[in-house]
């Protein structure tokens, strides 16, 4: 490939950097914004977005009710560069800047702080996640590495669900949504009295949606369906101890059921896959000063998932599809951050983190499979001149499979003005194999003999490496009443890891087939493939986990905030990108993983003091979805929200009618296999 590509992405992301600097000179600062934003996850330290070594977006509560997204996932639209889609047989699944597969493995997903990713597969369970959209204050979001943060595993980006407080919010709530189809979402919120020495929030909910429905594709297959049900509680809890103490204490369960499968198959019958999430959340923080703070913290999460059927498609052969699994974790960590002097900002930390996992059909074992990591990190900003500051931060983390692994950073922040400044930043960041990519060995077991084997870890894998680099530029023009952020990238990604189909000979005793056939390591004791499988052209095969090659990244982005008082609020962003894989990747839509452009916008439009109307419009160039996944057009996808206050001044009255994806159902993920449903619903929202 060309230098060509690569280079007209870099140069859009530098032409509009350019531009945001002739905005600059345009605006005076004059007070606009009722608060300064303030971000945590950048770099652990509060900061305001100019000021954070990485860039960073904000979806706030604003934009979260003016959207109507009732999935946490689907909010990742409204970031630059995201793409999200949904599958009928499994969790939705986020990427950025393309990438993508069913497991969103490569981006690091917290709430409140904490790890959320499956200790399985690295993925994270959206809609089995124990909180709702109406739980969140705002959720942050670090475009691109992070591991001089976070450590191995915040790859291509972070994401950070923050809770709203139960200090900030007093009595109840009820909000119902009903809608076509048999679409319905009721919950409820209770508040702890402003009087209590405790703050405290109870919240629950049970949502159902079909999002697929079964669909003949242009060869006359039939395909999947899926219908979720999903019921959630969620308690928080917060305690002053004194004036320098406090104490925090979340609760989370989600339970429910997931219809799926193909009507009338043999292969994929129509079944229910259940499954379980639950979290525990304490900490402990001392506040020595305005800037300084010491925490301690301890994280428990679980899940559970029963799914299984009997594929009967080659009788009078009986295989069985068995995906029942139980993982957990448990994390234990302490901070401490302060400001040594004017010019000098420290923050230290450490903790240890136990993952477990046991299937017996993904391990072919019935014990519980586990690991145990530990990391320490640290960050120091200086300010050497009033207008220069530079951040080093790193990782330093022992990974129970993995082993030592360094992940720094250094960047170099510029001020302009008090809230306008330019950034440079670069570093080095991992993503170690998962349980599943590290000791997989997938089998289709009848009574002691071993039919299949499907997925299967390979040998002495090393982590996914990043190198990346960024130049950004980010203001809040006052007087205009807008945002602006600008960034420009190139990552350079080593030891990719993916899974490879390899084969078996037709034979124990025969030589392989072909001199081009890939062939799987010696099978585990007791293997004896199906009869079926020997007369096949496929032959019995695996798919090996394995380091599978080398690709560079490189784009921009940019993302514009404008409101104004009485009027309402424009959001849109854009992204460019461009892979340029070599020759040892070997999936050939690779390069098309990432589509060449992502657009969002969010426009919010005051009618009277009473009314609002917002549009949501979310488009990405053709593009293809890894394994999993397959070609997906170009499309856009337009969402529409009408709601009206009512009550007291300032009460949390609402009702509202939202219509999703009004252009019509569209291809999801797999453009031969898989058509998103649009969705029409009626919200109420009652506060006292």
């Amino acid at each position: 490939m060309s230098f060509r590509r690569p280079a007209r992405s870099l140069a859009l992301g530098l032409g509009a950097l350019a531009g945001a600097l002739v905005l600059h000179d345009a605006a005076a600062a004059d007070p606009f914004f009722d608060d300064i934003p303030i971000v945590l996850t950048a770099s652990r330290m509060a900061q305001s977005p100019v000021d954070a070594p990485v860039a960073v977006s904000i979806i706030d509560r604003e934009m979260i009710e003016a959207s109507g997204f009732t999935e946490i996932h689907d909010l990742l639209r409204l970031v630059p560069g995201f793409l999200v889609a949904d599958w009928a047989d499994g969790s939705p699944t986020v990427a950025n800047h393309g990438v993508g597969d069913a497991y969103d493995r490569r981006i690091k997903v917290m709430i409140d702080g904490r790890t959320v990713n499956s200790p399985l597969f690295g993925n994270t369970a959206w809609q089995d996640l124990p909180l709702r959209v109406d739980d969140i204050e705002r959720v942050e979001v670090v475009r691109g590495p992070n591991g001089a943060a976070y450590g191995a595993n915040a790859f291509q980006a972070v994401i950070n669900l923050i809770t709203r407080p139960p200090s900030t919010e007093r009595g109840a709530a009820l909000m119902s949504r009903i809608g076509r189809d048999g679409f319905h979402d009721h919950g409820f919120r209770l508040n702890g009295s402003a009087e209590g020495a405790i703050d405290w929030r109870l919240s629950g909910s049970h949502r159902r949606a079909v999002n697929f429905r079964p669909f003949l594709n242009d060869n006359g297959a039939l395909n999947g369906r899926e219908t979720i049900a999903r019921s959630v509680l969620n308690l928080g809890v917060e305690t002053q101890l004194n004036t320098r103490d406090a104490l925090e204490l979340l609760v989370g369960l989600s339970e429910g059921g997931s219809e799926r499968g193909i009507p009338g198959d043999l292969a994929e019958p129509e079944r229910e896959d259940d499954t379980r999430s639950r979290f525990l959340h304490l900490a402990w923080r001392r506040s020595f000063a305005a800037d300084s703070e010491f925490s301690l913290q301890y994280y428990h999460q679980d899940e559970r998932v029963r799914a299984g059927w009997l594929n009967t498609a080659y009788a009078p052969l009986v295989i069985p599809v068995e995906l029942d699994g139980d993982s957990r974790r448990d994390d234990l960590e302490l901070q401490y951050s302060a400001s040594l002097s004017p010019a000098w900002r420290l923050l230290l930390g450490a903790g240890v983190r136990r993952e477990a996992a046991r299937v017996s059909s993904m391990f072919n074992t019935g014990s519980t499979l586990s690991g145990t990591s530990s990391q320490v990190f640290g960050s120091v900003v200086w300010s050497p001149l009033a207008r220069l500051k530079v951040d080093l931060g790193g990782t330093l983390e022992d990974h129970h499979y993995s082993g030592s692994l360094f992940s720094p950073r250094v960047a170099f922040n510029y001020a302009l003005t008090h809230e306008s400044a330019l950034r440079l930043s670069a570093g080095v960041s991992y993503r170690t194999p998962s349980l599943v990519e590290s000791r997989a060995e997938q089998v289709v077991r009848v009574g002691s003999e071993i039919k299949q084997l499907q997925l299967r870890a390979g040998e002495n894998m090393q982590p996914e490496r990043v190198k990346h680099l960024e130049i950004g530029y980010a203001a809040m023009y006052r007087e205009l009443g807008l945002g602006v952020d600008v960034r420009a990238f190139y990552k350079r990604y080593d030891d990719y890891i993916d899974d490879q189909r390899c084969f078996y000979p037709s034979r124990p005793w025969e030589e392989p087939g072909s001199p081009a056939d890939r062939m799987c390591p010696p099978p585990p004791p007791g293997f004896a493939p199906y009869e079926y499988d020997f007369h096949v052209a496929r032959r019995p095969r695996s798919y090996l986990f394995q380091n599978a090659g080398t690709f560079s990244m490189s784009g921009g982005e940019f993302s514009v905030d404008w409101r104004r008082r009485g009027w309402g609020r424009v959001v849109l962003s854009q992204a460019v990108i461009d892979i340029d894989a070599d020759e040892d990747i070997l999936d050939r839509d690779f390069e098309t993983s990432a589509p060449r452009s992502i657009t969002s916008l969010l426009l919010i439009k005051d009618l009277s003091p009473r009314w609002r109307a917002s549009l949501g419009y979310y488009h990405h160039a053709g593009m293809n979805w890894l394994n999993d996944g397959d070609r997906v057009p170009a499309d856009g996808r337009l969402d529409l929200k009408l709601a009206r206050t009512f009550g007291p001044a300032g009460s949390d009255n609402e009702l509202a009618i939202v219509a999703q994806s009004v252009n019509g159902r569209y291809a999801d993920f797999h453009e031969g296999r898989y058509r998103h449903e649009p969705a029409l619903f009626a919200s109420l929202r009652l506060g006292w």
